[in-house]
């Protein structure tokens, strides 16, 4: 009894071969724009609470609700500084954990010069707290600017006070 074999090959491995060198090349590209997406989020948050998240951490490594009720009295005192800014004070959250932190809530309502953002920080340069919340909202502002978000327009900036600050952008649709 004899044996045979039956090879199979692809007709055309040209085309074969392509598409996995497509495939390839796609998830090389997809690889790339992630790797470009997280240097640009590390860059963005240097830039956005870089300077601000040192000296925000060491005010709150006293863990004490003295240091919130500090931050909440300053905050209080100092809202017509903050509506010169070009933002609108919308709230805040307080965590009494250990340890505490305040979180704040700002929207956007205008952009304000260079000299109009002078004119604020020296109004507020004897207010620690919303010095700092002044600066990342210059920061979350520029931001905006700097990136394109299309048919998006700024709408709020949140900022958290406390050994892990952090600010946080949001964004809505323009209207028509």
């Amino acid at each position: 009894m004899g044996y045979f074999w039956i090879i199979l090959k692809p007709i055309n491995t040209g085309i074969a071969m392509a598409e996995e060198e497509k495939s390839a090349s796609l998830l090389d590209k997809a690889k790339d724009a992630v790797s470009n997406v997280s240097e640009k989020i590390v860059e963005i948050k240097d830039d956005v609470i870089g300077d601000e998240q040192k000296a925000i951490m060491d005010e709150f490594k006293e863990t004490s609700i003295g240091k919130v009720k500090q931050v909440m009295e300053e905050l209080n005192n100092s809202l017509g500084i903050i509506t010169k800014s070009g933002y609108e004070f919308k709230g805040i959250n307080v965590s009494l954990g250990l340890p505490p932190s305040v979180s704040t809530a700002f929207h956007y309502k205008k952009d304000i010069t260079e000299a109009e953002r002078a004119a604020v920080m020296e109004e507020a340069k004897d207010r620690r707290f919303v010095t700092m919340i002044l600066k990342c909202l210059f920061k979350a502002g520029d931001f905006y600017h700097s990136v394109k978000m299309g048919e998006y327009t700024l709408d709020g900036v949140s900022i958290t006070l406390g050994l892990t600050p952090g600010v946080s952008v949001g964004f809505k649709k323009k209207s028509a």
